[in-house]
């Protein structure tokens, strides 16, 4: 790396890291309410989260909205157990029926719902319900009520399966989505919905295909580490997006080559309004100071706040590693935050816990 774009770096994270001190920040790990987890997609698109287990069985239930100002709430049901040919799913709110869905009805209609874009599901059977009306009644009687219970079909005659999911903290997840997708006050809030127009959220472009690289982008990724030898079927899973930026401007993070076993690798290349592109190298800690490097891993842009996080696993349970948080500056990416554990013990990760590597301790905000 040459001299001055390393200097660059470090000049650019001290300089920023004072002005960046009072905004509220991402924390490393995702927020929840109650039994409900919050979280946001490197597009935009976010979801609300209740992961229940009854027995042997367990259920997935998700509220997903994309960031397009006319995108509307969709409830996805995911489930580990599989569903008969027919059936019937029921959803009951404090013991009080809200629908009842004969299944093969329910797999008949999936193809006429389309997925936010970047949209990655989880692994067993799963549904999307019913869009529109049906879905905003489901959600104002889960909003008011404290309990779900869907009732899952069970083969060869036997007893549905109940399954409770507890909806304390749903509420407050619904308004932590409307806030991120700034939609709180206007017309397509979920919870505290106003009279101001509805509007994109903040957002990325999906990028399912190497193809959608514009062709200087393209020269840039293929001449980096071997980056562009990657499977297109992979590629496609991997959340690479497109951030629009000021005056025509595009900042692309795109996967380097196949993933390892924990980690995957990314770059970063910026294309400005004339087309022309370039790499951009972001600023990380060494025990010597800052370094520079070109690789992001498991990279997740978070557009409300215009940053990237980089989550280096040391172990498959990713208990250990690096963690780094950057923020776009309208030049390049600047270094907020580095943390690190070294100890691999297979123990549940906890980021919050983890050693800060920079800012350094004894820095005033």
């Amino acid at each position: 790396m040459k001299p001055r774009l390393l200097t660059l770096l470090i000049s650019a994270s001290a300089a920023f890291l004072t002005a960046v001190g009072a905004m509220a920040q991402p924390g490393r790990t995702v927020p929840s309410f109650d039994s409900w987890t919050v979280d946001c997609g490197n597009t935009g698109v976010c979801f609300a989260s209740s992961f229940t287990r009854s027995q042997s069985v367990w259920v997935d239930l998700r509220i997903v909205r994309d960031w397009h100002a006319e995108a509307q709430p969709l409830v996805r049901l995911t489930t580990n157990t599989e569903l008969p040919k027919e059936g019937t799913l029921k959803f009951e709110v404090d013991g009080k029926a809200i629908e009842a869905l004969p299944i093969e009805q329910l797999r008949e209609m999936q193809s006429a719902v389309n997925p936010p874009a970047g949209f990655r599901p989880l692994g067993g059977e799963g549904f999307w319900y019913p869009t529109g009306p049906a879905t905003l009644t489901l959600l104002e009687a889960m909003r008011s009520g404290a309990e779900l219970t869907i009732r899952l079909p069970a083969a060869n005659g036997a007893d549905p399966v109940g399954v409770p999911v507890p909806l304390q903290g749903l509420k407050a997840s619904l308004l932590w989505l409307d806030n991120r997708q700034e939609r709180t006050g206007t017309v397509s809030a979920i919870v505290a919905p106003g009279t101001e127009p509805a509007k994109d959220a903040p957002h990325a472009v999906a990028l399912m295909s190497a193809d959608q690289l514009p062709p200087e982008v393209a020269a840039v990724w293929s001449a980096n580490r071997l980056c562009s030898e990657i499977d297109p079927t992979i590629f496609a899973s991997l959340n690479a997006v497109r951030v629009p930026l000021a005056e025509g401007a595009s900042l692309y993070i795109i996967p380097c080559g196949a993933p390892t076993a924990y980690n995957s690798p990314y770059v970063s290349v910026l294309s400005g309004k004339d087309g022309a592109a370039r790499q951009v190298h972001v600023a990380r800690m060494s025990e010597k100071g800052p370094i520079a490097t070109d690789l992001i891993y498991n990279a997740k842009w978070i557009p409300a706040d215009q940053q990237l996080v980089s989550y280096f696993k040391g172990s498959g349970v990713g208990e250990c590693g690096l963690w780094n948080r950057w923020v776009w500056n309208g030049t390049g990416l600047v270094l907020l935050e580095e943390a690190t554990r070294t100890t691999c013990d297979g123990t549940e990760p906890d980021l919050s816990n983890w050693s800060s590597t920079w800012p350094p301790k004894n820095a005033s905000n």
